[in-house]
């Protein structure tokens, strides 16, 4: 491990002391067993969640993408297509004229049985350039339809595209530097919102989600990559060694959760069935893909409640081998396990349990963090990520307010996670 690694995990050490120690001196001062247990929930949330958020604000300066190397493997880039008539040339033309050694490159474009003109304009598009196209007979959702094309591959790296993704020419080539390191399973590339492009669909709800992008990307999955454990690879651009993707291809089709067949949550998924076979799962932050996201609210809340069924399973499904990783892996998946499930009843704790003891003082301290926290989120957005404008930071800032109701959808998706058998796409 790297020198700066070292200190910021001795800086992360010494903050949850620091914390601990201010916590158990406040809890000293009266009986410990009479306090409120919204101040009990709030003392050990701070505890944790404090110096985690500081930590991994430090940390993620420390990443970097791997540099071009000159690796030029033989890729096959698939294309799951469902009912995208409209903008579907648009990625094959991103794939096929990107900055890459045109003789290892293939594409294959599969139309999951589309019900509008798919399946034609995709037909026309192979008059004008060379590309493999695979209709499936019936409707059978995006995990089959990329099984289908996988028989159809023969690179040696499986890159993954999403059917309303438009690549940078340089996307493919950055994004298979990493897999120069045999222990890499699995590579993500990072997606920018591109609805700035589109006046119709450039709405508030579009602008919060670019901010929002740009920090689950560059901070996350960047402080993810360091630790060689991305949790999830993209479905806009990600990248498979082609036989590991095989070798788990059968489990992953046939995924069940309480009972019933999951389609959705493909992505992660496959980025856990990589980590389990003990692969390195890495970011390219210079990989980069344009994508459209929802930008009217019912689109955007329906993608949310299923982001957060696929999320809670997908993270029970690793909570399950993350037990056998590295000192260092354990202590931030689950750090982050915690983080994710604790907050929702942090809020309710901050808001209604508070609200009940007439603690509104505190209220307002807890949405004053909130600020502080998507001020501190923003400024470092706006260093790290090239395409963060001055804009964007009042966004972020404000974004907070998004995260307080998201936290309500995510308590919704949590409790019907029998539903959401989709294709998952919008």
């Amino acid at each position: 491990m790297f020198q700066p690694l070292k200190k910021a995990i001795l800086c992360w050490t010494i903050l949850t002391i620091a914390v601990a120690t201010l916590t158990f001196m406040y809890i000293s001062r009266g009986n410990m067993y009479e306090l409120n247990w919204t101040y009990l929930l709030l003392i050990i949330y701070g505890t944790i969640v404090t110096p985690f958020l500081i930590f991994r604000t430090i940390i993620t300066y420390q990443y970097k993408p791997i540099p071009d190397k000159g690796y030029r493997p033989h890729v096959s880039v698939i294309v799951p297509v469902y009912n995208e008539e409209n903008g579907i040339d648009h990625t094959i033309d991103s794939i096929l004229n990107s900055d890459y050694p045109k003789d290892k490159i293939e594409l294959i474009v599969i139309d999951d049985k589309s019900k509008d003109k798919t399946l034609e304009v995709v037909n026309k598009k192979s008059q004008e350039k060379t590309f493999k196209i695979v209709a499936q007979p019936q409707n059978m959702g995006k995990r089959h339809a990329m099984a289908a094309g996988l028989k159809q591959c023969t690179g040696e790296i499986l890159v993954c595209v999403d059917s309303d993704t438009i690549l940078k020419p340089d996307a493919i080539k950055n994004l298979v530097q990493p897999f120069t390191d045999k222990d890499v399973y699995c590579v993500c590339g990072s997606a920018i919102v591109a609805n700035d492009t589109d006046p119709k669909s450039n709405t508030i709800i579009a602008r919060f989600q670019k901010v929002w992008y740009a920090d689950s990307f560059r901070l996350r999955k960047g402080t993810e990559s360091i630790f060689n454990m991305v949790i999830c690879c993209s479905g806009v651009l990600s990248a498979y060694r082609k036989e590991k993707f095989e070798s788990v291809t059968e489990e992953w089709l046939n995924e069940k959760f309480l009972g019933r067949e999951v389609i959705s949550g493909d992505d992660r998924q496959m980025t856990n069935l990589m980590m389990r076979m003990g692969g390195k799962s890495k970011f390219q932050s210079n990989a980069q893909a344009y994508t459209f996201a929802p930008h009217k609210l019912k689109k955007f809340l329906i993608q949310q409640i299923r982001w957060g069924r696929s999320g809670f399973r997908g993270m029970i499904f690793a909570s399950k081998f993350f037990t056998k990783k590295s000192a260092k892996q354990k202590i931030l998946f689950y750090t982050t396990l915690f983080v994710t499930f604790i907050s929702p009843i942090s809020l309710l704790a901050n808001t209604i349990g508070l609200a009940l003891i007439g603690q509104y003082d505190l209220i307002l301290g807890y949405f004053a963090g909130l600020l502080i926290v998507s001020t501190i989120a923003a400024l470092s957005d706006k260093v790290l990520v090239d395409y963060f404008t001055l804009k964007d930071i009042s966004y972020r800032i404000a974004f907070f307010a998004i995260s307080i109701m998201l936290t309500f959808v995510y308590l919704y998706s949590w409790l019907t996670l029998w539903k959401g058998k989709t294709w998952g796409t919008r």
